[in-house]
């Protein structure tokens, strides 16, 4: 039985008095609920405009029409991601090019990313991987270079800051999502935001099944809406973001300490310029010595919960059927997703469970390191 949850949303009066009010309004459909959330979203993360939807999914898909990919284009998608960074891709019947990660960051290689460039090439979508920022100079460098659009994927990074400033306005479209693991969750839902109006303006009409004013269908869209429902737990979470990154980094900071010296496990890697990681997750590389899923297996029975990340695109059977990749294609990315581990870390989290997490891991990896896994 699990005692210490993976994550935990912070949910309260707040939120249960935000959504009472907006049914007593009697309006909870998109209307000015969204519209509020929208703003006030697009000012936490420094950007002109923020477009909400049902989903991250919903709103990673209108982004990549948004950007102008088609039939027959290829994307450059990270190999270590959650399925909807490649899958929104194949709904457009273009081609996901999955690439190796960084074996530091877990984020995409760019310098593999430009060895899989060919004249089909459209766009590139990177991902804030667990909540640690891309280098968006390199990034904005590279797609420059080579001509590419950029989907900043920062499902997971709410609340992170690169070189001092909020992720959110890097590129010309960031999207968010709500899922109730995320530091802002309305049960399920999405945001992107960008600087350019001409892109809000399409992913307005891209949401909501195309229209350009009351029934009037200018394109093919999706109902995409979110309700205001939804919006109203957004709002009042808006209010909670800090506090909950804030929380997580004294988590973060506590696990960074107790692994600092550790053979075994390494914390998460920072690179200088990421100001503030989101801590969406805090994931630890094991020694290639250790047996991870045995390790799991303790952990699960000591009532702790963990995560293997997320398996590489390349080994999902879907995409297995459909590219034929094998690991050797991916050598890189399948070595450290074999070693990562996600290990609790939520706003609250009591001192003495922080303990037993980190004192049952280690003792679990010392007891376990050398032996095989069944």
């Amino acid at each position: 039985m699990i005692r210490i949850p993976l994550a935990q949303p912070t949910l309260g009066e707040e939120e249960a008095r935000a959504v009472y009010e907006t049914v007593r309004g009697g309006w909870v459909s998109m209307g000015k609920r969204v519209r509020e959330f929208e703003e006030r979203f697009a000012s936490f993360v420094g950007a002109r405009h923020a477009v909400a939807a049902n989903n991250g999914t919903a709103a990673l898909h209108m982004a990549l029409i948004a950007a102008g990919v088609e039939e027959g284009d290829e994307v450059l998608v990270p190999d270590i991601t959650f399925i909807s960074t490649a899958n929104v891709v194949m709904y457009e019947r273009a081609r996901p090019v999955v690439v190796e990660c960084d074996p530091d960051t877990y984020n995409i290689s760019l310098d593999d990313a430009a060895r899989r460039i060919t004249e089909r090439t459209k766009a590139i979508i990177p991902v804030d991987m667990n909540g640690l920022s891309l280098d968006y100079k390199k990034v904005r460098s590279f797609a420059e270079a080579h001509g590419l659009a950029v989907i900043a994927d920062s499902a997971e990074s709410l609340g992170a800051r690169y070189e001092g400033t909020p992720i959110g306005a890097q590129e010309a479209q960031h999207i968010f999502s709500f899922f109730p693991n995320k530091n802002l969750t309305t049960g399920e839902g999405g945001m992107v935001t960008t600087d350019d109006d001409a892109l809000a303006e399409r992913l307005r009409v891209l949401r909501n099944q195309g229209q350009e004013g009351r029934y009037n269908h200018v394109e093919l869209g999706y109902n995409y809406r979110m309700s205001d429902i939804q919006a109203s737990i957004g709002c009042a979470q808006l209010d909670r973001v800090e506090g909950t990154v804030r929380d997580k980094q004294t988590v973060a900071e506590r696990y960074d300490a107790a692994f600092a010296d550790h053979s075994l496990i390494r914390a998460p890697f920072l690179p200088p310029y990421v100001t503030q990681h989101s801590w969406y997750m805090y994931a630890v590389a094991l020694d290639d010595s250790v047996p991870r899923d045995r390790v799991v297996e303790e952990l699960a029975d000591a009532g702790i919960d963990t995560r293997l990340s997320f398996p590489p695109i390349h080994m999902q059977p879907f995409y297995i059927e459909r590219f034929g990749y094998t690991d050797d294609d991916y050598p890189i990315s399948t070595h450290a997703w074999s070693q990562l581990l996600d290990i609790p870390i939520w706003p609250g989290l009591p001192e003495d469970q922080q303990t037993e997490v980190i004192e049952t891991l280690k003792a679990a990896t010392e007891r376990l390191a050398g032996s095989e896994a069944p």
